[in-house]
């Protein structure tokens, strides 16, 4: 059976939702780069296109604007006043949370858990402008310092929320991708762009909710993962399965995501999660001196060396229309400047 797009859209109206975000967000050629890649001998599919969730609008954008107008509806209508988040120096996240919390009124911790002496720049100088209350920790003991900030704000007469603790946060990723299929089927068959389409991003919800979109729509659309972080493939795959049962209720689907179902590729992930290699760097410069596009180091960077590198190696079907994620990230950029300057 062949879920229809309206039960999708009218199963999206039903979740308490939060305006963050500019959506519907573009749909642009990559004839340039195409060029590019033409012009040093790589075979090249048709077409290749690239999903701009870098343009959301809010706090420099990106993909975690579809995640947070759930998550941050879902905080207020449990009525805490008070987030939590433990994550990494370079989070996307952390930045966007920042921002929603401000436009939701919400008190903001960020325990910030890697490069505990590294200069505040990047999306941490974003949380710290929007008024974040940061705290530096090394990763053992991370969870500890948000358990301390946590008593500390319900002693005050707060009421907390700690990120990591609620299940929704593991499926907000993949609803807010089911909305961004919607966008995209319509966009690809007002371009008549012919299956079979194959999206090219990160291990994580929103590639994870594009394919659980088209595997329910009947759509040949298939997904490329590029692994950033040091959890293993199998791992990646296991998770995103299990968590996409949730949605599956929460939607009333019929399908859900086998650990098959998105193609994993780890060999471009670089030396460490927020480490870059000269493959990153070269896929950056490319894509800025080709597009005019920016992209990030440690998220789309990697992927889009990924998409470079595959290419190279003719390990992408020339049948299949290539849909690059742009899923943000700009700030961390400057963080890896010295990277940039010869």
């Amino acid at each position: 059976m062949t879920i229809s797009q309206e039960h999708f859209r009218s199963e999206l109206e039903k979740l308490p939702r939060f305006k963050l975000s500019q959506l519907n967000t573009p749909l642009e050629p990559l004839d340039r780069l195409q060029q590019a890649l033409i012009d040093q001998g790589v075979d090249v599919p048709n077409r290749m296109l690239v999903k701009r969730d870098d343009v959301t609008g809010l706090a420099f954008g990106g993909n975690k604007g579809r995640h947070f107008e759930f998550e941050i509806a879902h905080i207020l209508a449990g009525g805490f006043d008070t987030v939590i988040n433990i994550n990494h120096y370079h989070s996307n996240q952390a930045r966007f949370i920042a921002a929603g919390c401000v436009k939701a009124g919400l008190k903001y911790h960020i325990v910030s858990t890697d490069m505990v002496t590294a200069p505040i720049t990047g999306n941490l100088l974003l949380c710290k402008l929007m008024g974040s209350v940061i705290h530096r920790s090394p990763n053992e003991y991370g969870r500890q310092v948000a358990e301390k900030i946590f008593k500390e704000e319900k002693a005050s007469g707060r009421k907390p929320y700690i990120l990591s603790d609620d299940p929704f946060v593991d499926v907000m990723g993949m609803i807010g991708f089911i909305e961004a299929g919607l966008e995209l089927e319509d966009q690809l068959a007002h371009l008549k762009i012919e299956e079979p389409v194959r999206f090219w991003g990160l291990t994580g919800r929103s590639i994870a909710g594009l394919r659980l979109y088209a595997k329910n729509r009947g759509l040949d659309w298939r997904a490329t993962a590029c692994q950033y972080s040091p959890s293993t493939v199998e791992d990646f795959q296991n998770v995103t399965a299990q968590q996409s049962k949730q949605v599956v209720e929460m939607f009333d689907l019929e399908k859900s995501l086998n650990t098959d179902d998105l193609e994993v590729i780890e060999e471009y992930r670089g030396p460490a999660y927020g480490e870059i290699d000269d493959r990153v760097i070269e896929a950056i410069q490319m894509l800025g001196k080709a597009e005019g596009l920016i992209i990030d180091p440690n998220y789309t960077g990697k992927a889009m060396s990924g998409l470079i590198g595959e290419l190279r190696a003719g390990r992408v079907d020339a049948s299949e229309t290539i849909v690059f994620i742009h899923s943000g990230g700009l700030p961390q950029l400057f963080a890896h400047a010295d990277k940039f300057n010869d």
